[in-house]
């Protein structure tokens, strides 16, 4: 069995406060809450396998056609299922980038080029990515990046040489470009919605593609609660709002406290931010009980860099005062 990798492991370790998760600061809406609650009658049944409601919500709100929509139990469901649907033999990564995609191609015995982004260039995607992409099947692009936070360049994105799916699960925050019309682009509620535990993701692309990748999914893989927190969420305009305001704000502070204390701080347009410290700045959190991220499972990292999510001003200070008593 492969060893636990990602953050948000507060189930094995004492946490008062977790910056390992990239989730939204403000937590899940009311809203969306009462729709759960409200909801609690219809869990009894089936959920809608063809989820029709949420996939005409999410059509509205991205402008696309519900034909155009697949909804899948969180983006890692999604990354298995469209990789199954298209079976690549050879894929080229960026590197450092998001774990699920290399374990996902490799669940199907595919053979894996990594292509090692430049600290020295903020781990941005770069014209040499799109010349080893030539002759490949496939590739995952993470845009804004993760752990990096960082958005690529879109000329570039544009010019890859294989088959590309873009994840935009962090765009909403950075309110970056989208792909979406030129490239498979998969967003989820996980991080925008904070809704990481109802597991709900979707998947925009073209008719015919939307229908093979929905062919590899289970039925009633998305279910009634996620679909009606979805529905809920989608409504959320003013908290979206409030949440790109607060992480812009707090991004900064953190930034500029991070700098001032002398770590490196890579731009970051997402709600999370890599720095790179000294080893052990893990452990010694961990022991006040806030957990962050650490990176050295990530390709082309070390045990030198950590990620901390963005989170509310007051958990910020707390972790900034921690880290300026472990730094003398």
């Amino acid at each position: 069995m492969e060893k636990y990798c990602h953050g948000g492991d507060i189930y094995r370790n004492k946490v008062k406060i977790d910056f390992s998760v990239n989730t939204n600061p403000l937590g899940i809406s009311e809203s969306v809450k009462r729709a759960v609650i409200d909801g609690y009658n219809g869990f009894g049944v089936y959920p809608d396998s063809e989820y029709e409601l949420l996939r005409n919500s999410i059509a509205k709100k991205e402008k696309v056609l519900p034909s155009n929509v697949v909804c899948s139990n969180g983006a890692a469901e999604m990354i298995y299922a469209v990789i199954r649907a298209v079976m690549p033999k050879r894929a080229i990564l960026p590197m450092p980038t998001f774990s699920e995609y290399k374990r996902a191609l490799k669940s199907v015995g595919c053979d894996i080029t990594y292509y090692k982004l430049k600290e020295d260039n903020g781990f941005k995607i770069d014209q040499g990515f799109i010349d080893a992409s030539r002759g490949m099947d496939m590739t995952f692009i993470c845009n804004p990046n993760n752990p990096t936070g960082a958005v690529a360049d879109r000329k570039i994105i544009e010019n890859i040489k294989c088959m590309c799916i873009v994840d935009e699960c962090f765009a909403d925050f950075s309110q970056t470009y989208s792909m979406k019309g030129t490239f498979p682009v998969i967003k989820a509620f996980t991080k925008t919605y904070a809704m990481a535990g109802l597991r709900l993701g979707y998947m925009i692309c073209d008719e015919d593609f939307a229908k093979k990748v929905r062919e590899q999914m289970p039925m009633w893989n998305v279910s009634s609660p996620a679909q009606a927190a979805g529905i809920a969420a989608l409504k959320e305009d003013k908290y979206i709002n409030e949440s790109i305001n607060l992480i812009k704000k707090e991004r900064k502070y953190l930034t500029d406290e991070l700098l001032g204390m002398g770590y490196k701080v890579f731009p970051s347009e997402a709600n999370f931010i890599l720095f790179k410290g000294k080893k052990g700045l893990y452990e010694k959190l961990l022991q006040s009980g806030i957990l962050i991220r650490k990176c050295e499972n990530f390709i082309g990292l070390n045990e030198q860099f950590y990620r901390i999510a963005v989170k509310t001003h007051e958990e910020n200070i707390e972790l900034i005062r921690k880290l300026g008593e472990i730094s003398g």
